[in-house]
């Protein structure tokens, strides 16, 4: 008897084991620290303290108290955002990641080849794949440098994907109709218009719109619209009522796009036509397991479009519609985010968010050498750049709620910003200088010229047309360092005159009655004067403030094929352009990024909090490059040897580090 019984025993013991160990194999997985780190491109680190300090920031002033923050961080040279969040995902220097430039020319190619750093490989395993290969699971939402399409990246990933067609303003004629299927109650006839989508390489789509009279006040009152492609009204068409938002789904080569829109017209008996606003038609790149697409698809409808300046600067759409579009691609990006975070539950989750930057670019007036610049149209666009941190703390805000207890979360940029007040043109140097050929419409003449700039930001590459290495080169190999020598000095010996009413002629009346005015903070002045102090006695400027060459001297940047045989990085207030008619010209961007990273307005940000680090620790100094390396040590994972940054210091509960530690409260 005894015999039977133990025998059912182990058998029972057997059936139950492996349900036992899987319980507890989940409930270890769930136990394992998460990471989430979100990157907010040109988050400057003086003004977000500004702003934290003016009480304008709550949820990053929370995270603040509760975390670490660093007072002077650090990002890479070029202070470019494809190389720098290059860095932040590898822990590596250009050198090793290859993405040396926003833009740079591919060799082997011809000399106008331009590659993009956006949509690039990065040349050592970042932390989505790195970390996967180590048993880890990992998404990245938006990031740069997580293209699905250069293959296998994180475990789930969503990226930019094509504009199918621009923005438009659509002009619509109404006309009665009875050809619409199962159309809703209408107070008036039915009345419907249509307009074309042309769409890139794909059929044109024809979009009807049904207008629906909706209240019963005995008047023409069209108030409701409906889109439809195939006039038939089904859930899955858009309706809105008067001027609201609405968006429309497209279903092109298997992959979902589609557009936002919205009606302006006050014209609500629709006899005479009325205008309507549609975003560009978009579409996302989206990777990850079996039915994964169709859920974020199905939860959150297609990737929407990041801004549109050209609809803004034609007065298509006003500044607060112009707004909408922003943040509805930052709160989709961030809310696609969080659900991941919940739903599929990665190891490391990174995303992105680009209204910072881009406001920047746009409107970082603060310097009166600043064509078009006056203390009230600064104050105007400062207020522009200010709801682009306040849309930032919104993201941080919803991200911090998502946290569970073992979750730490990073929260940075890859480069600050500083103000412009002039664009330089190389290429127009290099045609002076007779290395550059231009046609009588001054259009370059690549295959004639011996050299050739590329710029982005503050910083621009130049390539030697050499034999050999070009697809139609023409130096010859024993002429190489020659020409480049010739380049070099050609660059260092360049000076322009100060432009009267200049900071750096020591003018500063302009500055100080901004700053009288409360339109430019003591800070944007101090700063200004520390960034540009060694200009201020010298009668003439050098643009150029570094003129490098591609040799081990300078490993971080130059020792890659894609970096150019000489790399140019401009001085304070300069951005680089590639033009060839004039040597210095008004600002292409009002901000501008690319210089020397140890300027004070370049600095980025860097903050972090979480169940390991320190409670308002303020740290003096770090890296962007020390970031991975901090993530690989979290997530107990093994440092690849390629990383060149160190694990941050000072901010681990457990550090010993004798580091003077100082509340953020006080500081």
């Amino acid at each position: 008897m005894r015999k039977p019984l133990i025998a059912g025993l182990l058998v029972l013991n057997l059936c139950f084991l492996p349900q036992i160990h899987t319980v507890e194999a989940k409930q270890n997985q769930e136990a394992d620290r998460k990471v989430i780190l979100l990157s907010f491109d040109g988050m400057k680190n003086d003004y977000t303290n500004k702003y934290v300090n003016e009480n304008k920031l709550p949820h990053i002033k929370q995270l603040l108290d509760k975390g670490v923050w660093a007072k002077h961080p650090t990002t890479i040279t070029p202070s470019l955002t494809a190389p720098s969040h290059a860095a932040i995902a590898t822990g590596a220097t250009p050198h090793l990641t290859g993405i040396v430039s926003n833009q740079w020319h591919e060799l082997n190619k011809s000399l106008e080849n331009k590659d993009d750093g956006f949509q690039a490989e990065i040349q050592v395993p970042p932390l989505w794949v790195e970390a996967r290969k180590q048993g880890k699971t990992t998404a990245t939402i938006a990031f740069p440098g997580a293209n699905p399409k250069n293959g296998k990246q994180g475990d789930y990933s969503i990226y930019y994907g094509k504009t199918w067609s621009p923005s438009a303003l659509e002009s619509l004629t109404f006309k009665n109709t009875d050809e619409w299927i199962n159309p809703p109650k209408s107070f008036s006839p039915l009345k419907e218009a249509e307009f074309t989508i042309n769409l890139k390489n794909e059929e044109n789509h024809l979009i009807h719109i049904l207008a629906i009279d909706s209240t019963d006040d005995q008047k023409q009152n069209y108030d409701t619209f409906l889109l439809s492609e195939d006039k038939k009204a089904v859930q899955d068409d858009s309706i809105i009522k008067g001027k609201q938002w609405g968006s429309l789904s497209l279903h092109t080569k298997n992959q979902l796009a589609g557009f936002w829109f919205k009606m302006n017209t006050d014209n609500h008996d629709l006899n005479s036509p009325i205008q309507m606003y549609r975003t560009a038609v978009t579409s996302g790149l989206i990777s990850g397991p079996k039915g994964f697409s169709d859920d974020i698809q199905k939860q959150f409808g297609f990737f929407p479009v990041q801004d549109d300046d050209i609809a803004l600067e034609k007065g298509w759409i006003s500044r607060k519609e112009y707004q909408d579009i922003s943040s509805r691609f930052v709160m989709w990006v961030t809310n696609v985010s969080l659900y991941i975070k919940q739903k599929y539950n990665p190891d490391l989750l990174m995303f992105y968010a680009p209204q910072i930057d881009h406001e920047q670019h746009k409107y970082l007036l603060i310097d009166p050498r600043q064509p078009g610049y006056s203390p009230e149209k600064s104050k105007k666009y400062m207020s522009y750049i200010e709801w682009s941190y306040k849309l930032a703390d919104k993201v941080v805000g919803k991200t911090l709620k998502s946290l569970d207890k073992k979750d730490a979360l990073f929260v940075v940029s890859d480069h600050g910003m500083e103000p412009a007040h002039s664009t330089l043109s190389p290429n127009k140097v290099l045609k002076d200088a007779g290395l550059l050929t231009v046609d009588k419409t001054n259009k370059v003449n690549y295959k004639e010229s011996i050299a050739y700039a590329i710029p982005s930001g503050s910083t621009a590459n130049v390539y030697i047309n050499l034999k050999k290495r070009e697809k139609d080169g023409i130096v010859p190999p024993e002429e190489y360092d020659k020409v480049r020598n010739q380049i070099i000095q050609l660059f260092k010996g360049l000076e322009v005159k100060k432009r009267k009413g200049s900071v750096v002629q020591h003018n500063v009346k302009e500055m100080m009655a901004a700053f009288k005015s409360d339109t430019l903070s003591f800070h944007d002045v101090q700063e200004n004067l520390k960034d540009n102090w060694k200009y201020l006695f010298e009668r003439k400027v050098h643009p150029y403030e570094q003129v490098l060459k591609n040799t081990d001297d300078n490993k971080s940047l130059l020792m890659h094929p894609n970096s150019g045989d000489v790399v140019l990085i401009g001085a304070p207030g300069y951005v680089i352009g590639s033009g060839t008619s004039k040597n210095v010209t008004p600002p292409i961007d009002l901000g501008t990024h690319g210089g020397d990273p140890s300027r004070s307005m370049l600095r980025p940000v860097f903050m972090a909090v979480g169940p390991d680090f320190r409670k308002g620790k303020h740290i003096n100094a770090m890296s962007n490059l020390d970031i991975a390396p901090t993530i690989y040590d979290l997530l107990e994972l093994e440092t690849p040897s390629f990383v060149e940054g160190k694990k941050i210091k000072g901010i681990f509960k457990n550090d010993k580090s004798s580091e003077h530690s100082e509340s953020l409260i006080k500081r």
